[in-house]
């Protein structure tokens, strides 16, 4: 059996044009809709209103880390103006040539070989030269006086109640500043000189040594300190120092504690 192939070929040809035209047809139909609802009002109105949330959004966002740049910057200028007026006052403190002191002293002190240390009292006046901000030389000379209850004593059997003495150390030595700030300063001083006992200032003609005293003489001393200032300014600092004095009347060392309370007034420049 034969195929007529020129009927085959009407009845097959046309479905392959007709299928693009149809797709082309109905693309064309669905763009044109879209179009058409893509400038609607309703479509221009729904973008707007997106457009609107999404701005404030943003603004929003970049106000917020404007404001917060804005902070970190006025606390970086306040750190930076709070460290240049330390500097400032440092070096307008320690920069000073000359420290004068004076104050009051307490110290228990030993008066004789066989007794206690008794308390006395007195004054501190005192120079420091200072050839750097850390290091100077200080010279100073104290008055220390007070009064010692006397039992039975070897020696004469004499008894002496009450009794007074005083105490004068000369002493000169280096300083050396170890910590300060525009508030407080650290300093230690080891110093060496002179002090002189009076003894037999209230033993009615009795020699000191024979009612348990050491006796009246000018030794040897040392006097090693801390020295805590607290400034109220960069001229003007109270002190508190404690310290200790080492002697060698009746050829014996002792060491005699005691604190110092007073004024520093700094002037001069370096």
């Amino acid at each position: 059996m034969q195929f007529d192939l020129s009927q085959e070929a009407s009845r097959f040809r046309p479905f392959p044009l007709v299928r693009p035209v149809r797709a082309a047809v109905f693309a064309f139909c669905v763009a044109l809709v879209l179009g058409i609802a893509a400038n609607s009002p309703i479509a221009r109105a729904q973008v707007q209103s997106e457009t609107q949330q999404t701005t404030p959004t943003t603004t929003s966002s970049s106000q917020q880390t404007q404001k917060l740049e804005s902070r970190r910057s006025l606390a970086t200028r306040r750190m930076q103006t709070r460290l240049r007026r330390e500097a400032a006052a440092v070096t307008e403190t320690y920069t000073k040539r000359w420290d004068v002191y004076l104050g009051g002293e307490y110290m228990r002190f030993r008066v004789g070989p066989n007794l206690h240390n008794s308390g006395v009292g007195g004054w501190t006046f005192g120079l420091t030269r200072y050839f750097t901000p850390r290091f100077g030389i200080t010279a100073d000379a104290r008055g220390l006086y007070g009064t010692n209850s006397l039992g039975p004593t070897s020696g004469g059997g004499f008894n002496v109640y009450n009794a007074s003495f005083s105490v004068f150390p000369f002493t000169i030595g280096p300083q050396y500043r170890f910590y300060g700030s525009s508030r407080w300063s650290i300093s230690g001083a080891a110093q060496v000189g002179a002090v002189y006992g009076y003894f037999d200032a209230d033993t009615n003609g009795i020699p000191p040594q024979q009612v348990g005293f050491y006796p009246a003489s000018i030794v040897g001393a040392a006097i090693v300190s801390a020295n805590i200032d607290y400034n109220l300014s960069p001229a003007l600092a109270v002190r508190v120092a404690p310290n200790a004095v080492f002697d060698s009347f009746g050829g014996n060392i002792d060491h005699n504690q005691g604190f110092l309370v007073g004024l520093v007034y700094r002037l001069g420049h370096q």
